[in-house]
Formats: C-alpha cells, sequence, structure tokens
C-alpha cells in the first residue's frame, strides 16, 4: 500500500551551500513551536554560506540550514502557492548573503508550519517523551501517522507531538519530483531511521 505521507529530507548536490543559522530573527526558536509570526516576521531576516564550506557557492531549490526550517527558492515557493499546498504554512522572505558578504540576487523563502495537527499514533510509534514538554516526543525510533486526524488541506506540515521532521503529502513530493527540483528528497516513514 502507497504511503500517504512521507518524509521531506534536504540533499546538498555537489558545490550546493549550506547555510548557517537564521541571523536578525531573535524569536526564532519560537518558530520551532510553530508559532505564528505574521506582521512580526523581520523584513531583514537572513541566512549566511556556511563558513565551514567556502567553495560552495550554488543555489538549489532547497537548503540546508542549521535551523532545520524549511528554506526554498521563489520559484519552489510560487509552484507550492500556485498548487495550493500552503495551507497551515507561513511564507517569510529572507535574504541569502554569499561567502563575500554581499546578498544575493535569488529571492529565497521560510516555508514556515503552524496549526500542527495531533497526527501521531502513540500507540505504534516507538519513542520517547521530552520530560520539558510531555505532550512531544524527544527521542523517536518509529513513527506512525494516525491519518484520520490530518485533515485533507495539510500539504505540509509538522506533527504537533513531533516537529522535527517535515512532512508532505506524497502527491506533492510527487509533483515536486516530477517538476525537476532540487535539494530535497521524501522518505517513507516505514523503515525510516534517521531522527533526530
Amino acid at each position: 500500500m502507497k504511503a500517504r505521507y512521507l518524509i521531506y529530507d534536504v540533499t546538498t548536490p555537489r558545490g550546493v551551500c549550506r547555510l548557517e543559522a537564521v541571523t536578525n530573527v531573535p524569536q526564532w526558536a519560537h518558530m520551532h513551536k510553530s508559532e505564528p509570526q505574521a506582521g512580526r516576521f523581520p523584513a531583514d531576516a537572513s541566512f549566511r554560506m556556511s563558513r565551514d564550506f567556502p567553495k560552495d557557492i550554488k543555489l538549489a531549490d532547497s537548503l540546508s540550514n542549521t535551523n532545520d526550517f524549511l528554506v526554498v527558492s521563489e520559484k519552489l515557493k510560487d509552484f507550492l502557492a500556485q498548487e495550493e499546498f500552503l495551507a497551515h504554512n507561513e511564507v517569510h522572505p529572507v535574504a541569502i548573503v554569499n561567502h563575500k558578504g554581499r546578498k544575493e540576487t535569488a529571492r529565497y523563502f521560510i516555508i514556515h508550519q503552524i496549526d500542527d495537527p495531533a497526527c501521531v499514533d502513540e500507540t505504534k510509534t516507538k519513542g520517547a517523551k521530552s520530560k520539558l514538554m510531555p505532550d512531544e516526543y524527544s527521542v523517536m525510533k518509529k513513527l506512525v501517522l494516525d491519518e484520520t486526524k490530518i485533515p485533507p488541506d495539510y500539504a505540509i506540515f509538522r506533527a504537533a507531538q513531533y516537529k522535527s521532521r517535515i512532512l508532505f503529502r506524497s502527491d506533492v513530493a510527487e509533483k515536486i519530483q516530477a517538476a525537476g527540483f532540487t535539494g530535497l528528497k521524501f522518505s517513507e516513514l516505514k523503515g525510516y531511521d534517521d531522527f533526530y
């Protein structure tokens, strides 16, 4: 049976940059709690290319960053918007600063997940809950979703009980791959072992 939801992973093709932490966003940690940022996200938010990889200067449609945000090109953002895949997500523009300290002309965006559904099937999932946030998993070994708790308009989201990984509806992932976008891949939950 075909999986309805897939785990998103960023990939970094040869020569493509990786990004450091977002700058000029003092409350960025609140975004990991899925707090809406509309109306207060800074206009000067940016990511610097990682100084650990000074020769990597190319750009992909999805870029790795130390915040684990979904950072995408304008082309991919427009595609997702046109296909109406951005329900329960906010879109915030960010600049990419290259190794010379200059802003790239290419426009990039954070796709920020909000309104996360409580869709983890806790009877089948294997992991450990956080002592600080007892409603969320801090350790995950096997993730199983209760798809009956995911409304049909959720195409890109994080599960409320496990926000560390971004989930894509499989039809969305297929369209992204068919369109040839770069820097991202998708994996089925079954057998997945790269949780963090």
